[in-house]
């Protein structure tokens, strides 16, 4: 693994996948993507892995999405060249793995990191986590399936509130909404999502394999056009003149308050 990307085996049968860039709250630039997908795909085939727990590193975010600095500019030369995959991390378009993957959303899940907390299989969140999609203040669309799975993950229009205005809600709120199962004090929160893996790794391999595939089937199979619709419309968006700016603009800012991926 890169230096942004970590693996340890914390319990018997259960990986833990950390996103490790603390100081740019663990968004994703070009390389974490890569070793995202690397890890993934490791686990897979680790016979001692059953579950996987996605966490980031530190307490101020799970992952704040894509680097806009790094990320958009090599999303859009990809698109341009015609070899755009939508595949963020490994995990939101083509699942890498057949094991459960747990989301222990420690901190800010804004764009990006929403979306990967979405293409989980299981969510639980610290009490101050914090949910959204920021992409329409930056003129382009959540193109990793937060547009297609937010609206088909919570109250219709909640989740059209959050995509239009790029507003966040608390934990408390996504607790209510069905976004996350529970909430947890933050100091408990890996103790407590390493825990439900661990049960989830005790159960039969078998059972966990066929019930996984078929909880993502909504998420996967049966959004796939919907899903590449997003992405055609997340390639016009951060290909336009809009986008540009706010990609300009947001080069002369501090750490990344999120985007798309």
């Amino acid at each position: 693994m890169t230096a942004t990307v970590q693996i340890t085996h914390p319990r018997a049968g259960v990986a833990l996948l950390t996103i490790d860039r603390p100081e740019r709250l663990n968004a994703i630039d070009p390389a974490t993507d890569h070793a995202m997908a690397v890890a993934v795909a490791v686990l897979e085939a680790d016979p001692d892995v059953r579950c996987i727990v996605l966490t980031g590193a530190g307490e101020k975010a799970f992952c704040a999405g894509a680097d806009i600095r790094t990320l958009l500019p090599h999303l859009r030369a990809n698109i341009e060249a015609g070899r755009d995959d939508p595949q963020f991390c490994g995990l939101t378009h083509r699942p890498l793995t057949t094991k459960p993957v747990l989301a222990a959303i420690n901190g800010l899940a804004f764009g990006g990191g929403l979306e990967l907390a979405l293409a989980c299989d299981l969510r639980i969140a610290a009490r101050h986590a914090r949910f959204g999609l920021p992409e329409i203040k930056v003129g382009v669309l959540a193109g990793a399936g937060g547009c297609t799975r937010l609206p088909r993950g919570i109250p219709a229009a909640l989740a059209a509130e959050m995509i239009l205005t790029g507003d966040p809600i608390d934990a408390d709120r996504a607790l209510q909404a069905g976004l996350v199962s529970r909430i947890v004090d933050s100091g408990k929160l890996l103790d407590e999502a390493l825990a439900l893996a661990q049960t989830v790794a005790a159960r039969s391999p078998q059972a966990v394999r066929a019930c996984t595939a078929l909880l993502r089937r909504p998420r996967f199979e049966e959004l796939r056009e919907a899903l590449r619709d997003e992405r055609d419309l997340f390639a016009l968006l951060l290909q336009s003149g809009e986008a540009d700016e706010a990609i300009r603009s947001f080069g002369t800012k501090g750490p990344p308050a999120a985007s798309a991926a």
